[in-house]
């Protein structure tokens, strides 16, 4: 059993008065100190004693829950006692008897009270006292402060009686009982007065804290944490047992001393040991937390400021507070979670009001009023949605600011304000759940009256779009720009950004105002304006310096997630790849890193694109995964078709027909088909028809995707190439002259043809040309593809040029160009299925590996030599090379001569496919980046 721990003093002064008692000298020793201090462990010390040494020990202990119950102490010590059976059962019977009326024998000193004592207290108390005639008699009482008014009086009585007695009277009480009852206070006041002794028992030292917990977990364990145990306890020697159980538990003798349920039990058993009023202070300081004081305690829980200083003492005193705050947060846990949820709602709600009224912040009131879990009046609206907009602007914490809106919207009573309120809750809810968000706004509450100010109007009409209702957009778009508040021109670019995203670069609807023209002064308003009309009327330097400004200029929002995305889509289509590539992984890393998982997904689904347009459609297909797995389906609205239309041309285009098939069981909403994205997605299907030989699904899907192009005015072969999809499939149907039409057609299109869309459609045209076409036209389709930047058309380009080469009659460039294809390809996740360039590499003894970047002989060529080499690697003669390169034939000549010479190789039949990676458009591109 482990020893007292800085109680010898005192246990050694009990002993001297019962030794004082066994001499035939009656004493009363009184034992006081703080809530929990240790008094009943020093009785019980002391009481094992008096056991040993042959005394006869009465005990009793006074409760809270029975300070009500009459008699109730002194029949406890009435049935310890060997007395007359009918004595103790009259007191029995009178503790439970509602007509037994207590003599006032107690209240008389002396012989004369003795001699008319007659009552049962008074028979009781004489029997008790004649105990002492044969031997030493120990009558100890635990927590006078909760004994009964009744037994109070018995214990008044004996005390007046026992100093010619062989009498120990031992009572513990906390001396500064709080909201202690008034005739009870006044009988223990006479009972614990002069003449006595008393001990005042002080918290443990931070040396005494050392010695308890070397007991239990050693000495090196409290030389290490001895400091901290003081520190969470206060010397309140119940805490300190209880850390240590918690600590054992734990068992990690190097970690810090754990807080956990044998602390937070401690905490509660203390307070419901005390007056109910102490323990509803101890929530009080809990729920206001640092600003907790006597004033503001008082006000919460309507006590006076004088009986609320007191029990803030007792609470230091006991060592749960210091300096009015609770010594650790685990404590106030403990106070807080043991509250009736019903009292819980009342107290958070009447904190929230008291800490609004007395200037705390925002944040402070708002976790009250979320904490209550009810619905407080409508004062509660402007502090939940000024913490709402902290949340967001400050702490990227959308979640917690769509908690407090959610809240502000329903204590809303004004209908103006419950409407805005509604579109603050939406614009929350994006980062977390779009699908949450569109459900807010419906267009009914856009146009119905009151709704939405012209302030949060633009929130309605993004999730309108969103949900793609283009008739009900259109109409709120109307609203919205014919409203009596004049939009600022940013917010108006920004929602015309998103449209643009989401449906294209369309002509404004009747009634609505018209596009900004590119020429206005608000550089917004100018980009916005730049974007939608350079796609029409091709001009790539304009198109790539409005994407940059809006780039720049944009923080990523909920407001500006379509703006930032148009700027990346349309440096794409100016086959500025490597720094759409760049931007989008910083905007991607920014979304995580501010907790916005929706703007992940919308911003994932860009980069799969731009991944796929860098011929990566296994990167491409990740992508797309990890974005469609970020957000649920319904969250996605129309714009799902995107990353499902880019994960079904990935799958196609790596050969996992299976899969790109069953994401097509995942039907997008119908409405997606009036946007882009169900144009993407048509594009997809088609393609992956086309692969698997349902040629004529795939021919209906691509006429499907022009005609509505051409209905809807976004005709851009940027957007999607249909001409191009369409001239496949009738290439596949052997109708070569439609074939060559449409691409053609496509060619001459204004909107947007970069120099990757400028590549594919060569391809194409040299597919439905004449064998003597195909050659040139493939080896411009390669120069442009290198500096696009895609590799999976790279691939399947020179895959085409070798088979070209082959049917030319030129073995050793088809060769060398094979083998350049299978590099491409494998470095993209792909393979191009080309059986007759396979053989011929088959034949020649090579095995296709990823791009070889120059060998050392290419080291020694300098950059003229090498970019004249390269292009005569890939077939193109001396006077073409001069054209391409602006030099003349002759300096074509003499450089060749070089090349030959340092890479020791007859001719230009000869030269390495090493040298293919070197063209003029990917050293350019590898310079930009």
């Amino acid at each position: 059993m482990a020893t007292l721990v800085e109680r010898e003093d005192a246990l050694a002064t009990l002993r001297n008065a019962y030794e004082e008692c066994e001499g035939g000298r009656g004493r009363t020793v009184v034992v006081s100190g703080p809530p929990a201090g240790g008094r009943s462990e020093l009785l019980h010390a002391f009481c094992d004693h008096v056991l040993g040494s042959g005394a006869l020990l009465l005990m009793a202990a006074g409760s809270r829950p029975e300070r009500t119950v009459r008699l109730g102490v002194l029949s406890q010590l009435v049935h310890n006692a060997p007395l007359p059976p009918d004595l103790v059962r009259r007191v029995a019977e009178a503790v439970v008897d509602p007509a037994f009326a207590p003599d006032r024998a107690g209240e008389r000193g002396g012989p004369e009270g003795r001699r008319t004592g007659t009552g049962l207290i008074g028979e009781a108390c004489e029997a008790l006292l004649r105990l002492a005639e044969d031997r030493t008699v120990v009558i100890a009482v635990d927590d006078l402060h909760f004994v009964d008014e009744e037994s109070l009086r018995a214990l008044l009585y004996l005390r007046r009686c026992v100093r010619p007695a062989r009498t120990l009277l031992l009572f513990t009480e906390w001396a500064d009982v709080w909201c202690a009852r008034s005739a009870a206070a006044a009988l223990r006041a006479e009972l614990t007065g002069p003449p006595y002794r008393r001990i005042r028992l002080a918290p443990l030292t931070r040396d005494g804290v050392a010695r308890l917990v070397a007991q239990s977990l050693g000495p090196a364990r409290a030389a290490r944490c001895a400091a901290t145990y003081h520190r969470l306890t206060g010397g309140n020697p119940t805490l300190v047992r209880a850390l240590i159980e918690d600590d054992a538990a734990a068992g990690d003798p190097g970690g810090p001393p754990a807080v956990g349920e044998a602390f937070d039990r401690a905490v509660l058993a203390c307070l419901h040991r005390w007056e109910p009023g102490l323990a509803a202070l101890a929530r009080g300081v809990a729920l206001l937390g640092p600003r907790a004081s006597a004033r503001l305690a008082g006000e919460l829980l309507g006590s006076p400021p004088g009986l609320v200083t007191r029990g803030l003492e007792a609470l230091g005193e006991a060592g749960l507070l210091e300096a009015g705050r609770f010594r650790h947060p685990a404590v106030a846990a403990a106070v807080l979670k043991d509250l009736d949820p019903a009292e819980a709602h009342r107290l958070r709600a009447r904190t929230a009001e008291l800490l609004y009224h007395h200037g705390a912040v925002a944040e402070e009131v708002a976790d009250h009023l979320v904490a209550g879990g009810g619905v407080p009046g409508p004062w509660a609206v402007a502090p939940l949605r000024e913490a709402a907009r902290r949340a967001l602007v400050v702490n990227d914490d959308a979640r917690l600011a769509a908690e407090y809106l959610g809240l502000a919207r329903r204590c809303c009573r004004d209908e103006h304000e419950r409407a805005s309120v509604t579109a603050e809750l939406a614009m929350a809810r994006w980062r977390t759940n779009p699908s949450a968000a569109i459900r807010l706004t419906p267009l009914r509450d856009a146009l119905s009256h009151p709704g939405p100010s012209a302030r949060d109007m633009p929130v309605v009409v993004r999730n309108l779009l969103w949900r793609g209702d283009h008739g009900e957009a259109e109409k709120a778009l109307t609203l919205l720009h014919g409203g009596n508040g004049r939009l600022d021109a940013q917010t108006a670019a920004e929602i015309d950004l998103t449209y643009q995203w989401i449906y294209g670069p369309r002509r404004a609807a009747p009634g609505r105002a018209a596009p900004a023209r590119p020429d206005a002064a608000d550089p917004w308003t100018r980009a916005a304006a730049v974007l939608g009309a350079r796609l029409h009327a091709w001009r790539r330097d304009e198109l790539v310096e409005s994407a940059w400004h809006l780039l720049r200029g944009s923080r990523l929002s909920e407001t500006s997630l379509g703006v930032l995305a148009t700027g990346l889509i349309a440096l794409t289509y100016a086959d500025e790849l490597d720094r759409a590539v760049a931007w989008c992984d910083s905007l991607v890393a920014e979304a995580v890193r501010r907790r916005a998982p929706a703007w992940r997904a919308m911003l994932g689904s860009v980069r799969a694109d731009l991944a796929l347009r860098q011929g990566d459609p296994a990167a491409a297909g990740a992508y797309a995964r990890t974005a469609l797995d970020l957000a649920r389906a319904q969250s996605w609205g129309v714009l799902i078709g995107y990353p499902l239309s880019t994960l079904v041309l990935a799958a196609t285009a790596t050969g996992a027909y299976d899969e790109a098939y069953a994401e097509l069981e995942q039907m997008p909403p119908d409405h997606t088909f009036e946007t882009v994205f169900g144009l993407r997605y048509l594009h997809a299907r088609g393609h992956l028809h086309l692969a698997t030989d349902r040629v004529l699904a795939a021919y209906t899907d691509f006429t499907r995707c022009g005609d509505l192009m051409r209905e809807w005015g976004v005709d851009i072969p940027a957007l999607v190439p249909w001409r191009g999809d369409l001239a496949q499939a009738q290439l596949r149907l052997g109708n070569r002259d439609a074939a060559r039409d449409l691409v053609t057609a496509q060619l001459a299109r204004p909107g947007a043809i970069g120099a990757r869309l400028r590549g594919i459609s060569r391809r194409i045209l040299a597919a439905s040309g004449g064998r003597g076409e195909r050659v040139p036209l493939l080896r411009d389709a390669v120069a442009d593809l290198r500096t696009s930047g895609d590799r999976l058309e790279l691939a399947r380009t020179l895959a085409d040029l070798s088979r070209a080469h082959q049917e030319a009659g030129d073995p050793a460039r088809a060769r060398r160009t094979a083998l350049a294809a299978a590099g491409e390809a494998r470095a993209g996740g792909v393979t191009v299925r080309t059986p007759d360039v396979l053989d011929l590499v088959r034949e020649t003894g090579a095995r296709p590996g990823p791009p070889r970047t120059p060998d050392d002989r290419l080291a020694a060529l300098s950059d003229a030599e090498l970019r004249v080499a390269a292009q005569a690697a890939l077939g193109y003669t001396n006077r073409e090379i001069g054209t391409r390169l602006h030099i003349t034939p002759s300096t074509v000549e003499q450089h060749l001569t070089r090349v030959y010479r340092k890479l020791r190789v007859g001719g230009r039949r000869h030269l390495p496919a090493a040298l293919l990676p070197c063209l003029p458009g990917a050293a350019d591109r590898r310079q930009a980046v």
